[in-house]
């Protein structure tokens, strides 16, 4: 019978979920507009692939048209990005495919990113299972990723930090199989998703770094060094260096020099006079208050999760530092950890903590709200499963368990309800708390996802115009959102820019890289009124002017 459950369990997770999963995507995918980043990630990828084609295979290089008039590696301003997944996807989608038509290409790019996303969140099904061995938290776990509104939203169309999120989950799963049972297989695979999560983002690299400090801690708690756990070391930072370097075109000539170029460019990358609208105030982008991030997390992300990974932190937190205080030699069940399950979760902790601490320490730049640590939202919903488990487990005799449940399924259906009510514009999800004043508060729509539905909602208005000029008051790219409507009413649409001479229409999003108070580029004349706005609840997303 046990058997029967267990198959039954697994077909549910590896095969029927996925499966409704990824129909939703199908359906979905195409209802998201292009965001400010992908055409230029498009072309990270394509020099990518004309360097290895002028490197490895020369003489196809002139007669492969999609890399004609795409410039040299060396002399690309992007050239410090890794390209893995671009690449990857420029040989599935145009390549294998034959995909020609540019909307069709970010169509598909979107789908592959969201597939990839939903791989990511069953695995983070099996890791919640692995660490608490109930099915019900690793359900919770998996489903409050998949349905966190900002987290989905972006699962479509951002291919920089919810493939390197998905792709911190496999290197997460890796890593904690690794620490538990060192072998040369598991070595293998952890050193395989290490290359792959390094080439996306640098800084995953903290975490071969941070297990090798485990295995020391072990070596010293143990007062003995295991020869076998160093060897299979060796071997995983080999292999990750050896899977890094072919993955990564921009190490092939001079791999250490050009690693190190991409870590200390990372750690201060900015566009120079760039400022972010926070809290009601324009700040230049180097000169960010410190709690910036956390500020941004906490209004853009459900309430009761917040409190439920505060707990989980805190108690993380506490346990660490007891521990620490009272390490004694002569007392061995005083050390650091006690068993394989706290050395785990010790492990997760700093997970959290190093990147934190790193960020801060180098000076790191933020901007557009916390989606350059949208990776750490996995294993802080971890520590938030943590602070449940450990109140289940307290009061496991009394009736504080059925609300428990209550607690985290009322999360879940709040989570489905604002994926529904807010779609396709999930990315502009606040909690309850700042949702009322976030448009006085924060930018929205930073990277103009929903340009190209307001584009064509102006169309189907205006059918008796054969020509639309339109201004764009604010900084967005209304060109790319343009490439993506049908050919026919792309024909219709002129876009002037900030040149608002004799325009039909205005548009503007409230995204300003300065302050328009000071500069006047995207001053809306005073003969053009409000014609239309798109919102959602009580967000103002876009809006569109037109003459008195």
């Amino acid at each position: 019978m046990n058997k029967i459950i267990k198959k039954n369990h697994i077909t549910l997770i590896t095969f029927i979920l996925p499966l409704i999963l990824i129909l939703i995507g199908f359906f979905l995918h195409r209802d998201y507009g292009i965001s400010l980043d992908e055409e230029i990630s498009r072309m990270n990828g394509l020099v990518s692939i004309k360097y290895i084609c002028d490197f490895l295979f020369p003489q196809i290089t002139h007669n492969f048209d999609l890399i004609k008039n795409i410039p040299n590696l060396e002399n690309y301003s992007d050239r410090q990005y890794g390209t893995f997944f671009e690449v990857l996807l420029i040989f599935v989608i145009e390549i294998l495919l034959e995909i020609k038509n540019f909307s069709e290409i970010i169509y598909y790019r979107h789908l592959i990113n969201h597939l990839i996303f939903i791989i990511s969140v069953i695995s983070f099904y099996f890791l919640c299972l692995q660490l608490f061995k109930n099915k019900f938290f690793s359900f919770f776990g998996a489903a409050a990723l998949y349905t966190s509104p900002r987290i989905f939203a972006d699962s479509f169309y951002n291919n920089k930090d919810l493939i390197f999120l998905s792709f911190f989950i496999f290197l997460i799963f890796f890593s904690i199989k690794f620490i538990k049972k060192s072998n040369y297989y598991n070595a293998f695979l952890l050193s395989i998703f290490s290359a792959i999560a390094i080439n996306l983002r640098i800084v995953a690299i903290y975490i071969g770094i941070l297990i090798a400090a485990f295995f020391i801690i072990d070596f010293l708690i143990k007062n003995k060094a295991d020869i076998k756990k160093i060897k299979t070391l060796f071997f995983f930072f080999i292999l990750q260096f050896i899977f890094l370097y072919l993955i990564w075109p921009f190490l092939w000539e001079s791999p250490l020099e050009n690693l190190i170029y991409t870590v200390k460019n990372f750690s201060r990358f900015t566009s120079l006079g760039t400022y972010i609208f926070y809290l009601g105030n324009f700040h230049k982008v180097h000169y960010l208050p410190w709690h910036y991030i956390f500020v941004c997390f906490f209004a853009t992300t459900p309430l009761l999760i917040t409190i439920l990974i505060g707990s989980g932190l805190i108690q993380l937190s506490l346990r660490f530092f007891k521990r620490l205080i009272n390490i004694d030699q002569n007392k061995p069940f005083n050390d650091i950890w006690r068993g394989e399950k706290e050395k785990i979760f010790l492990f997760i902790f700093f997970i959290i903590f190093i990147p934190f601490f790193a960020f801060f320490l180098f000076d790191t730049i933020f901007y557009n709200s916390w989606r350059h640590l949208f990776f750490l939202y996995p294993p802080l919903i971890l520590a938030a499963i943590f602070s449940v488990d450990t109140l289940y487990k307290k009061f496991k005799k009394k009736n504080i368990l059925m609300y428990l449940n209550g607690i985290l399924i009322f999360i879940l259906f709040t989570n489905i309800y604002n994926l529904a009510a807010l779609h396709p514009f999930q990315y502009i999800y606040f909690n309850s708390i700042f949702e009322k004043k976030a448009n006085k508060l924060f930018a929205i729509d930073y990277w103009g996802v929903s340009n190209k539905h307001s584009l064509e909602k102006i169309i189907k208005e205006s059918p008796q115009k054969n020509k639309i000029k339109i201004g764009v008051a604010s900084f967005t790219n209304l060109y790319l959102s343009k490439k993506m409507i049908s050919e026919k009413s792309k024909d219709k649409l002129i876009i002037t820019g900030q040149n608002f001479d004799d325009v039909d229409f205005i548009y503007s999003n409230n995204y300003f890289e300065l302050n328009p108070k000071y500069a006047h580029k995207y001053l809306i004349p005073k003969n053009y009124i409000k014609h239309s706005k798109l919102k959602k609840g009580d967000i103002l997303i876009n809006e569109f002017y037109i003459k008195k």
